[in-house]
């Protein structure tokens, strides 16, 4: 299994709103957010991917299948202190369970050394088994917060906040 990372850009625009549309239906269950009239769900932040160099948007592909996408931001879209957060990680059915999110995240650790926050809803028991295990896993100390809440349409929603270091000494 060939598994690759390229920055997305406005050429593989179709491509990753396709996919993030998907990812957005799925997420749905947790944010509780209606698709639009166009039978799509709204995506208003996604031009800044191509224009703004403080984020980083990476499709991954499996054997040069599309298999998902990883979003990595950095200040001014984090809170202070914080120098990044994967903002979003989607990897399609097919390839789950196989390892792809652990490799796509250990590839922006690897590149992107600093203090991370992660964010996700506490309902979505897959994101967060997926990070304290893989937190778990490194030699990190972690701080979590679950007494947080967001309001998306209308809904106020519980989330649970994981931060952590990753050093340049890191062993990953």
């Amino acid at each position: 299994m060939n598994i690759e990372f390229k920055t997305i850009t406005e050429s593989e625009k179709t491509i990753f709103e396709n996919l993030f549309n998907y990812y957005l239906c799925e997420l749905s269950l947790y944010s509780l957010e209606e698709v639009g009239p166009d039978g799509k769900y709204e995506m208003e932040d996604i031009p800044q991917y191509y224009i703004d160099d403080r984020l980083f948007p990476y499709l991954i592909t499996v054997d040069n299948n599309v298999a998902g996408f990883i979003l990595v931001v950095s200040p001014p879209y984090v809170s202070e202190g914080i120098d990044y957060s994967v903002q979003e990680l989607f990897v399609l059915p097919k390839y789950r369970g196989t390892g792809i999110a652990k490799k796509a995240t250990m590839h922006i650790f690897k590149q992107f050394k600093g203090h991370y926050n992660i964010g996700m809803f506490r309902t979505n028991t897959r994101a967060v088994n997926f990070w304290t295990h893989l937190l778990s896993s490194l030699d990190v100390d972690v701080q979590i917060d679950a007494d947080s809440f967001v309001k998306i349409a209308g809904n106020e929603l519980p989330v649970m906040d994981i931060s952590f270091s990753i050093s340049e000494k890191a062993d990953l």
